[in-house]
């Protein structure tokens, strides 16, 4: 009977269900809910049949079973209706390989397994790459192996150290892997496009601002971008990252000039400023073109695709559907701006309503020439009592900005900028609406600011003359610790129900340490792109293309492989090496040596069990056996080992032409 075709034992089943199921809890990531459960039950269910060493199902009832499976994805592919999505793929592969489980039987059956539970395995980073998935893939790739080759050779579990065997492995393996990632020629698309489920909900900014629209964001830790800002870290009043201008107001809702973000331009390239700062951001998956800079925005790096609008928007000729990184520059002292007739109309344009924030602003552009004055009346109006920055305002009323300046007085920073915004226009000052985020915390590890939803804001720009479009954030004149010490400063017990609470020292610095290694694994390894390995030979000054580095790094690298087999040829014994080969050949058809096995006990038992190969097995023993236990001559030794290697020939030609099956 072939080896291969061999009966499982119960450790081996127990060690297949765990390794599946190490494998397949991560998915629980992106799977729905029901498709997880799914998952878990045939799990449990081959976990019962192993915890009491029941029988496997019979082929009907697993056949029943699959087809049960097919009309659930069936079901679940009609609600969604794009058809099979990449999760769903990836729940039918996993639900698959636990039926193939749940009829596992011989050593075929578990290599199979051990072999889909690597495709398993890669099928993990088609969503995302965190760095703990790659630690944890690793760990479990590693657990894999070691199961896979005590699945084949159990007697490896006694005879040798597995895991320094892997490590060893490993660390072999470890120069390609680096030459293969740093030199291989990039790509500026996949090699292919995966299905893709239908599209869920991506917090962050909209293209609209209402009442109550940036504090739902308030609520959300997700990350909106990493930025690495050139120089010392910047003052809080500072840190506005700035994403949409919005022009146009119905009453309700702000909106940007459909006509102004269609007239695109090319994105200037860098320019010289002594008020300049440069910057790199890391910009996290938003659905959206908008590209954040920080405050005006001078220029973008061309890695980044962009044009820019006449109101200094940065727009992505793509959807910004995955991370990306740019280097971007800005100036935190504009230059003053010219307006023209057409940009005028559209920054005093109001809706009808609002009477009483009409005759306010009214009052104020009578009583005040320079406009300036009229910024400045305004922004005494929300200092005052009793207005109040609150998360959770009341209702207003059908004239919103009437409801809130008069009646009200609650709100958050787009009730502030809205209102501020509406009364500049009927004081007759140029005015608009911009949209971004405020803020971040600074990670004194990575070096780097981290700027979450939970940051988003609104504030105001107004035009003066001789200054041109000025920021003015009415929610500073209300709350001033917003901007200078952040969200918790400002609503106090308001986010202490949905965000963490001051943590020690020591816990803010490891978190710090985390979340600066995760930031350097994305920008290493996960935005490893065309243009940093272009600039990554253009330091090394080679002259030389990708590939044609990677075919001398992989060259030298073979070379380098060569040395440990040359040395190990010259330094081993030739008769030790003969009879290796020859126990290695016996071991292939069933006879393998013990490790306190004697070379005439082992001979005899060989001869027993392959009597047709009984002669030269006896030529291999007498030599080796004369040689190492006699007097040792090197002249005889290697006679001795040529011998013996001509025997083991001998061997493997019997024993190949006979077809010969142990049993």
């Amino acid at each position: 009977m072939n080896a291969v075709a061999r009966p499982l034992r119960h450790e081996d089943h127990g060690m297949l269900l765990g390794q599946l199921a190490l494998v397949l809890a991560p998915q629980a990531r992106t799977l729905p809910v029901s498709v997880s459960l799914l998952l878990l039950l045939l799990l449990g269910w081959r976990w019962l049949l192993w915890r009491r060493r029941a029988p496997l199902p019979s082929r009907w009832m697993l056949g029943t079973t699959a087809l049960l499976v097919l009309m659930v994805a069936s079901a679940l592919a009609w609600q969604a209706g794009d058809g099979v999505g990449r999760e769903l793929a990836v729940a039918l592969l996993g639900a698959f390989v636990i039926l193939k489980l749940l009829e596992c039987r011989a050593l075929a059956d578990a290599t199979l397994v051990t072999q889909l539970s690597f495709y398993l395995l890669l099928t993990l980073y088609l969503s995302d790459q965190p760095f703990w998935l790659a630690l944890y893939g690793l760990a479990i790739g590693a657990w894999v192996l070691r199961n896979w080759l005590l699945l084949h050779h159990p007697e490896a579990r006694s005879r040798l150290a597995i895991w320094p065997m892997l490590g060893r492995m490993a660390l072999l393996g470890l120069p390609w892997a680096v030459a293969m990632f740093v030199l291989f020629p990039r790509l500026e698309h996949p090699l292919w496009q995966l299905p893709q489920s239908a599209p869920t909900g991506t917090t962050g900014l909209s293209d609209t601002m209402r009442p109550g629209s940036v504090g739902q964001l308030i609520r959300s830790p997700a990350l909106a971008l990493r930025a690495e800002v050139a120089g010392p870290p910047l003052p809080a009043a500072a840190l506005y990252w700035r994403a949409l201008v919005l022009w146009e107001y119905d009453g309700t809702t702000w909106r940007p000039a459909r006509q102004r973000l269609h007239a695109l331009a090319p994105a200037p390239a860098a320019v010289s400023d002594r008020h300049g700062i440069d910057y790199n951001i890391t910009l996290e998956p938003s659905s959206q073109h908008w590209l954040l800079v920080l405050d005006r925005g001078q220029a973008l790096s061309p890695s980044a695709d962009a044009a820019i609008t006449p109101d200094g928007e940065f727009m992505s000729r793509r959807p910004v559907d995955q991370r990306i990184r740019y280097q971007a520059r800005s100036t935190l002292a504009p230059a003053p701006e010219a307006l023209d007739a057409a940009t005028r109309r559209l920054a005093l344009a109001l809706p009808a309503g609002n009477p009483r924030a009409r005759r306010l602003a009214s009052t104020w552009a009578a009583q005040h020439a320079d406009p300036a004055a009229r910024v400045q009346a305004a922004l005494r109006l929300f200092a005052a009592a009793p207005f109040a920055y609150t998360l959770s305002p009341p209702p207003l009323g059908a004239e919103q900005v009437d409801s809130f300046v008069f009646d009200t007085r609650r709100g958050f920073c787009e009730h502030y900028a809205s209102s501020f915004v509406f009364l500049m226009r009927a004081a007759g000052v140029p005015a608009r609406v911009i949209t971004g985020y405020q803020g971040g915390e600074y990670n004194p590890v990575g070096g780097h600011y981290v700027v979450r939803q939970s940051d988003a804001h609104a504030w105001a720009e107004v035009w003066l003359e001789g200054r041109g479009w000025v920021r003015v954030d009415p929610t500073s004149a209300v709350a001033p610790s917003r901007i200078e010490q952040g969200l918790d400063a400002a609503l106090g017990a308001e986010t202490a129900s949905w965000r963490p609470a001051h943590r020690p020292g020591w816990l803010q610095d490891i978190r710090w340490a985390y979340e600066g290694m995760v930031y350097h694994w994305q920008r290493w390894v996960l935005q490893y792109d065309h243009a940093q390995q272009a600039r990554l030979l253009a330091t090394l000054g080679t002259g030389a293309s990708a590939g044609q580095m990677l075919a001398g790094a992989l060259g030298i690298l073979c070379l380098l492989a060569l040395v440990p087999l040359w040395r190990r040829r010259e330094q081993a014994d030739p008769l030790d090496a003969a009879y290796g080969r020859f126990c290695e050949l016996l071991a292939r058809h069933g006879c393998v040596r013990t490790p306190a096995e004697g070379p005439q006990d082992f001979a005899a038992r060989a001869s027993a069990r392959l009597p047709q190969a009984a002669a030269p097995i006896a030529v291999v023993a007498a030599a080796y056996i004369g040689q190492r236990y006699g007097n040792a001559d090197p002249a005889r030794a290697r006679q001795a080992a040529e011998r013996m290697r001509a025997a083991t020939r001998e061997i493997a030609g019997l024993l190949r032409r006979q077809k010969f099956s142990p049993t």
